[in-house]
């Protein structure tokens, strides 16, 4: 059974078949490492798709909604995120990320080119 958590209350979730009129921006398919960091705790996963607020990722283990972490994208300069969801799958999960340096996040920004250049730090 797929269970899916969320900061949404229930009463302003928004039908499926709606969702792709609520995005304000366009997502696009990317398949690339992806490192979440938690302070004491990494995880690492890939991601499915992006857009200028954020990105899909999937993950072995889980992570709550509401939590803050720091985005490392391979190439890329890390991002300050939250997770906005997590849908539980039998072998992990998948979450859903929002940068919170881009304009769907708490301190405005300029989304996903923000963090575009190369990172002196290399994480993998």
């Amino acid at each position: 059974m797929i269970r899916r958590r969320t900061l949404t209350p229930p009463s302003l979730q928004i039908p499926p078949e709606l969702l792709a009129n609520r995005r304000r921006s366009a997502r696009r398919e990317l398949s690339e490492r992806v490192r979440l960091e938690t302070g004491d705790r990494a995880v690492s996963g890939w991601t499915l798709n992006v857009s200028v607020g954020g990105l899909r990722v999937v993950i072995e283990n889980s992570l709550d909604p509401g939590t803050e972490l720091t985005v490392w994208l391979d190439g890329r300069s890390p991002r300050p995120g939250r997770i906005m969801w997590v849908q539980d799958e039998p072998d992990g999960s998948i979450v859903g990320v929002c940068f919170l340096d881009g304009p769907d996040g708490a301190e405005g920004g300029a989304g996903l080119d923000a963090g575009a250049s190369r990172s002196s730090r290399s994480r993998s």
